[in-house]
């Protein structure tokens, strides 16, 4: 049996490299039209069909009965009385039929039978198929079919969202949304408007020395003020009695029906306290810095902190499918001035933010009575407390009204300590840029 069996092999092999051979002679007699691959693809389909009908029961290493070769199973290598050419018609037949079906999807010669292929994978359909719109006249599996619909709608969804983010970026250039860090005031320029003798060109502090002050420079980040933000601040303190206010607010019932039908009508209005910070630096980082938060608690940039959630991320968790309208905004929540060995005035506070739900009433939006604590935007509000001085490090727009919050604790106690102050401190900040718009777009 042993030898009997060695004995197939060498036969299959012998038969092999004759086969090999014939299809690079019919290849080569016929200048390259077909490749020896192909050739030889094909008399392997004829053997083992030749086989399996002589055996009954598939492909055998070794058959003791030789199997009938004959024209009908079409086995050239075996039946020296076919010619080439007639190889050659029947091989380029077969690659045009192969050709034609994966280009077109639709059907292929399989046996002398046509068969429907799938247009998604090329393998012949079943009893059941699916017509696909995409592709006139084609059919596909159900399968192929249920992966062609989810390349369909990731392919819109792409395109919906490269369209939002181009109309996006087209109202951020119209509108001076986005924060950019150029517009962070020099303070050697500051120095030079006040008169001090030393005009530093980093970071600068405030000595006090009896009932003055004196600017120096500082490498200290705790001691350091901006000398415009405090300019400002000063003049705000003086003439409202309290601390600059900006809030981002929606527009109100009359103006919602005017722009009912206009693409924009989803805008916001600016509201500065007082009203002549509009245009000012300190005006534009509060603007900025709140813009900024609405987008981060939306989830319309990535999240300055790994695993911080955007509240919409909370309430996919939370499963909250119920609408809901709420604000946010920062707040100072630790105040306090500290005086260093050597008279340095260090401003020191603890900065956050608040969130609280709001509901319809008589005159449109207003807070509600109660804020339940897992609400999505109060989750996020904690969140962003819980990481606000890594954020402030990593986000140049938060770090800059953190120092609107440190000169507007200097400006206070300056001016409730009795500080003698000349009135050039005023009227730094008040070189004010015109302002674009008062109203902007909600694109979050």
């Amino acid at each position: 049996g042993r030898s009997a069996g060695a004995r197939g092999e060498r036969s299959i092999s012998a038969a092999r490299r004759a086969l090999e051979s014939r299809a690079m002679a019919v290849a080569s007699a016929h200048g390259g039209m077909i490749e020896a691959s192909q050739a030889l693809a094909l008399y392997g389909k004829r053997l083992s069909a030749a086989r399996e009908a002589c055996n009954g029961s598939g492909f055998k290493s070794f058959a003791r009965q030789a199997p009938a070769w004959s024209s009908s199973q079409g086995d050239d290598y075996a039946d020296e009385s076919t010619s080439d050419g007639e190889v050659l018609a029947e091989l380029l037949s077969a690659d045009m039929a192969s050709e034609a079906s994966a280009s077109v999807g639709k059907a292929a010669v399989v046996s002398g039978e046509a068969v429907c292929l799938c247009a998604h994978c090329s393998l012949p359909l079943g009893l059941v198929a699916y017509c696909c719109d995409g592709l006139q006249g084609s059919y596909l599996h159900g399968e192929c079919m249920a992966q062609h619909m989810a390349k369909t709608m990731r392919q819109e969804e792409e395109q919906r969202r490269k369209a939002d983010l181009e109309l996006k970026v087209v109202r951020r250039e119209a509108y001076d949304i986005g924060w950019k860090p150029e517009a962070i005031p020099r303070n050697a320029d500051a120095a030079t408007k006040l008169g001090c003798d030393v005009k530093p060109q980093g970071m600068s502090c405030l000595v006090a020395e009896g009932d003055k002050l004196r600017v120096a420079a500082t490498l200290e980040p705790e001691g350091a003020v901006n000398l415009e933000y405090l300019s400002i601040a000063l003049q705000v303190r003086r003439t409202e009695g309290r601390e600059p206010l900006f809030s981002l607010d929606p527009l109100n019932e009359k103006d919602w029906e005017q722009k009912d039908n206009e693409p924009e009508s989803a805008m916001q209005m600016k509201r500065f306290e007082p009203e002549w910070l509009a245009g000012t630096s300190v005006g534009e980082v509060m603007f900025q810095a709140d813009y900024h938060l609405k987008e981060l608690s939306m989830g319309e940039h990535e999240q300055p902190v790994v695993g911080m959630k955007s509240c919409l991320e909370y309430s996919d968790v939370d499963a909250d499918d119920t609408e809901w309208s709420a604000r946010e905004w920062f707040v100072v929540r630790k105040a306090e001035m500290r005086i260093s060995e050597d008279n340095v005035l260090v401003p020191c506070l603890k900065m956050g933010v608040e969130a609280r739900e709001q509901i319809a009433g008589a005159d449109g939006l207003e807070d509600a009575p109660i804020t339940r604590p897992d609400h999505p935007l109060v989750k996020y509000a904690e969140a962003f407390t819980h990481n606000f001085d890594l954020i402030a490090e990593r986000k140049s727009v938060v770090s800059q009204l953190r120092e609107v919050a440190k000169a507007s604790i200097v400006a206070k106690y300056l001016l409730e300590s009795g500080a003698n102050l000349g009135e050039n401190w005023f009227s730094v900040g008040f070189d004010s840029a015109p302002v674009c718009c008062l109203e902007v777009p909600q694109l979050w």
